[in-house]
């Protein structure tokens, strides 16, 4: 299976601060993590990729909570975990 390319998500941040979007043109993984299991999701340019900010994927939404250290790749969890 190829990255799965997350199209038309529209990010907002938790605490409602006005974020502008990366404009450096590389995509941006995020490692979308719900306990059970894992998956890395590909982001096109110009979303937003940052803690607090949140999407909807696969019928759920998602909180980007952190980054993992050894590769400062983000790591989402469901909302409501």
């Amino acid at each position: 299976m190829g990255p799965r390319i997350i199209r038309g998500v529209l990010p907002t941040a938790r605490d409602g601060s006005d974020r502008l979007a990366d404009h450096d043109g590389r995509e941006r993984f995020v490692i979308a993590d719900s306990g059970v299991s894992a998956e890395v999701l590909v982001f096109p340019p110009g979303e937003i990729v940052e803690n607090g900010v949140e999407f909807h994927y696969g019928g759920t939404t998602w909180v980007i909570t952190g980054v993992r250290r050894d590769s400062g790749v983000p790591v989402a969890e469901p909302a409501a975990h």
